[in-house]
């Protein structure tokens, strides 16, 4: 008997018998519909439906975060103005991974029950997993969650902890990439760029699971000395997270991200005590080039931090003279105890727009880490970021204390990239341009290498009226990140509206391995710049698919342009792109 594990989607039509009695034909063919466009769908995700019975769907994915990307992108579609008009139905989903016993082409085992059991639970157009497939996805699905409880499902004698699906995660700069989608890679990018490395993250090397979040905060750490040397390429955080326990020899990596080197390593924390494992590997031949091997004080960490930096740029560029700025630079708490709650507090935020929970948790852990050092610039810095996170969930109008941990950040350490960057952000949802300019300058000074960084300082420029200037740095964000999100990635699409190239800002949009709200509110307003009939229809759908309500005027609201005029195009053009649309189904 064959078994394997498997990401188990179960779907089904909402009042579909109610339906089928006021017109059977006419459901039918709706119906029919709905079973093509899950076909397509679901095989664009590496999956397959493998059972129907009659308005159900059993669908089946080798990777969880396909199955809830295929199946938030489902439901997505399903509330378009096209497809409510051409299909109508609503869809109850339930997702479950679980050990499956495959009879065939069919599945079947427990694990088919209980998904069919979470689906029942779902609400109409809504999505429900189980706590199985939440602690698989919450990292890299890049959607948000809700936790709904436990359930006591119908003939299954456990309960089950489920979760809804609640929307897109939006942009984070701790956002960890999605390798499945390496195919989709830009193939413009040269491989194994020289004296190029990426830190693959260092392994826990503890039993206890609960110090995973010291062994991601050191790699984090290492991440960011080693990008304040602009003479070695660092790859991304997110990039470098994308690998964790993906078990890829360092050639393999060093294809896929176009690297010379990898540092890979694990971690043990003792008590007061550290032990750390580093090996630095040639990518292109997989040839050992060192390898060490440290024990030191808790305290100490940050010098291992500083040697191992040290010897990695030596041994990757061949010199070092920027290494005791660069360590001269960094200022470290005064209580040790600041920076352990500071990387609790990380390892929460990671996730923090995933659920309420995990945004309020990094709240804490940071003002921990402020009661133990109140000088503690990095803290105030990250705390400003999970305080606008909670405030996502909660609606709060937190503004004057987001300003307030940003002032105090770069007032207490004025060497921070990161806080810096988070200055600069403030100041441009203000408009106050040469307050962000200044603050995201230098934020790149500090830190050369922050593919996140470099991305949004090119969005300032777009909203000062330069693509031009925008689109280089666009270019040397998708250099230090191969997976550059489509959070970042969209600016690459502004900057061509800004400079009125419609044509290639329509077709960047078509590149993206998944199209984000605001680029495909773009892609709608080149269209009509194009006076192209089938690219407006096409681009104001594909906008509707992913919010059927869009509002231009709110949407133009948070575009922080300098010139007004640009504002008042925006939303004239997506407005008429909308209309066109509006127009046809009328008709």
């Amino acid at each position: 008997m064959e078994r394997r594990l498997s990401t188990i989607v179960v779907a089904d039509v909402v009042g579909y018998s109610k339906i089928m009695g006021e017109n059977e034909t006419e459901s039918l063919n709706r119906l029919s519909i709905l079973t093509s466009l899950i076909d397509v769908k679901a095989a664009q995700y590496g999956g397959r439906v493998f059972n129907r019975a009659g308005d159900g769907f059993l669908s089946e994915f080798s990777s969880p975060v396909s199955a809830v990307r295929f199946a938030f992108e489902l439901q997505q579609e399903l509330a378009s103005p096209e497809m409510q008009n051409q299909i109508g139905f609503s869809l109850r989903i339930g997702i479950h991974l679980a050990d499956v016993v495959v009879n065939g082409e069919d599945l079947l085992g427990d694990g088919i029950n209980i998904a069919a059991r979470i689906q029942s639970e779902a609400e109409p157009n809504t999505i429900l997993v189980s706590s199985s497939v939440f602690e698989q996805v919450k990292r890299t699905a890049q959607l948000r969650f809700a936790p709904k409880g436990e359930k006591k499902l119908k003939n299954i004698s456990d309960t089950f902890l489920v979760y809804s699906v609640e929307g897109e995660l939006g942009s984070h700069s701790c956002i960890t990439a999605i390798m499945a989608d390496s195919e989709n890679l830009n193939m413009e990018l040269p491989t194994h760029q020289p004296n190029s490395v990426v830190v693959v993250p260092y392994k826990n090397l503890n039993d206890d699971p609960e110090q995973e979040y010291f062994a991601d905060g050191f790699t984090e750490d290492l991440i960011t000395e080693l990008s304040r040397f602009p003479e070695v390429l660092t790859i991304s955080r997110n990039a470098s997270f994308g690998l964790k326990e993906k078990n890829r020899d360092a050639r393999e990596i060093g294809e896929m991200l176009g690297v010379q080197y990898c540092l890979e390593g694990g971690i043990r924390k003792l008590g007061n005590k550290a032990r750390i494992n580093s090996f630095l590997i040639n990518a292109v031949s997989g040839e050992q080039i060192w390898a060490e091997k440290t024990d030191c004080a808790y305290d100490e960490l940050f010098d291992v931090q500083d040697e191992l930096t040290s010897r990695i740029v030596s041994s990757v560029a061949g010199h070092v003279e920027r290494q005791a700025e660069a360590s001269a630079k960094r200022k470290r708490p005064n209580d040790l105890r600041a920076y352990d709650f500071f990387l609790r507090g990380m390892e929460f935020h990671r996730i923090g727009g995933v659920t309420q929970e995990n945004a309020e948790q990094s709240v804490y852990w940071f003002d921990q880490a402020l009661l133990a050092d109140p000088k503690y610039g990095r803290a105030h810095a990250w705390r400003a970021c999970a305080i606008s996170t909670v405030a996502e969930w909660t609606g709060e109008d937190v503004w004057k204390e987001l300003i307030e941990s940003g002032r105090l950040a770069v007032e207490l350490d004025e060497t921070d990239a990161d806080s810096h960057r988070i200055a600069g952000s403030l100041a441009l949802y203000t408009k106050d341009f040469e307050s962000a300019l200044y603050h995201f300058k230098r934020a790149i000074e500090l830190n050369p290498n922050h593919a996140f960084i470099v991305g949004r300082m090119g969005e300032i420029y777009n909203f000062l009226g330069d693509g031009k200037t925008a689109l280089e740095y666009q270019k040397r964000a998708k250099l230090l990140d191969p997976f550059l999100p489509e959070y970042c990635r969209e600016l690459e699409a502004v900057a061509y509206y800004v400079l009125e190239d419609y044509q290639r800002c329509y077709e960047v949009v078509g590149e993206f391995t998944r199209v984000t709200r605001r680029a495909a509110a773009y892609r709608t307003a080149a269209a009509i710049r194009l006076n192209d009939t089938e690219k407006i229809r096409k681009a104001a759908s594909s906008l509707l698919k992913l919010d059927s309500k869009f509002d231009p005027k709110a949407f133009v609201d948070t575009e922080f342009y300098q010139d007004n005029k640009m504002c008042k195009q925006l939303r004239s053009d997506i407005k008429a792109g909308l209309s066109t649309l509006e127009l046809d189904n009328v008709i």
